[in-house]
């Protein structure tokens, strides 16, 4: 019973307690050093398991607005890497420490670059912000319980990326608060000024998936499911973008030709099948 009460005041610290930070809300028992080892590892067994793709134009695409956007983000200075995976879904996620995963089917669908850096600004948000570590956070608490956090101001704060571990890598995909959401969309915003890209796309993207949800759903079935209505966070976002000021610059350019080239390519599987039969 002690037990209990003991990781349910921790779990609540965990909810309440903000980092001084502005750049990383919310109780993180990782360093950003940490961060990176965990991305690294999990990169890893990510490029295991998903079907990655390695087309040119895609790849240099993703990698030129990805630089661009990076070079504007707040927080850690984590080394940004840009990858394509071959999946028709349009989504797209990021691991802690600066690792970025594009689908194809999203560089399929786009109508602008500038929707596609949105995506890419709200995913590069959430590790400047470290939201999935945060979430590691609450998932190691709950299950290790308030011992382990004697053991990190005890001084033995190496034993964090062990205890973490043992969860599995499932724990970084933790569905995303709302509010942790809402944070990605308005920093991701920002970023997108700051590189130059109208924040307004963000909000035009959220317009596009809610046509795509209309006319194919299973496209984007992952994304709805991990992600807030679309239609509330388009209003949140068209309500930030409104506040920042930005200069348009040209953009990075290729998008036509990395379209052209992917559906040049054997069709895309979807990730429900990849996760399905393994492949």
């Amino acid at each position: 019973m002690r037990r209990f009460w003991n990781i349910l005041a921790l779990v609540a610290v965990l909810a309440t307690t903000e980092c001084t930070s502005a750049y990383a809300r919310g109780f993180n028992l990782y360093s950003a050093q940490q961060d990176e080892q965990i991305g690294q590892q999990s990169a890893a067994q990510i490029e295991q398991k998903l079907p990655m793709l390695y087309e040119p134009a895609s790849a240099s695409l993703v990698q030129r607005i990805g630089a661009r956007l990076a070079a504007q983000a707040p927080g850690p200075r984590f080394h940004y890497r840009f990858r394509v995976v071959n999946l028709s879904d349009m989504n797209a996620f990021a691991l802690p420490g600066g690792y970025i995963y594009i689908h194809r089917g999203l560089i399929e669908r786009v109508r602008s670059e500038g929707q596609l850096a949105g995506v890419m600004a709200h995913e590069i948000a959430h590790v400047a912000l470290r939201h999935q570590t945060t979430n590691a956070t609450k998932a190691t608490a709950a299950q290790v319980g308030a011992g382990l956090l004697v053991q990190l101001f005890g001084g033995r704060a190496g034993s964090v990326l062990n205890a973490v571990g043992g969860l599995g890598l499932n724990v970084l995909f933790l569905r995303f608060s709302r509010q942790a959401e809402a944070e990605a969309d308005a920093t991701g915003a920002e970023i997108m000024a700051r590189a130059g890209y109208d924040p307004m796309d963000m909000a035009r993207f959220f317009q596009l998936m809610r046509r795509e949800a209309g006319r194919d759903p299973s496209r984007v079935q992952v994304f709805l499911s991990d992600h807030p209505s679309t239609a509330d966070r388009e209003a949140a976002v068209v309500s930030e973008a409104r506040t920042i000021s930005y200069t348009r610059m040209d953009p990075v350019g290729g998008l036509p030709q990395a379209q052209m080239a992917l559906r040049r390519l054997p069709p895309a599987p979807k990730l429900s099948d990849v996760m399905r039969t393994g492949q």
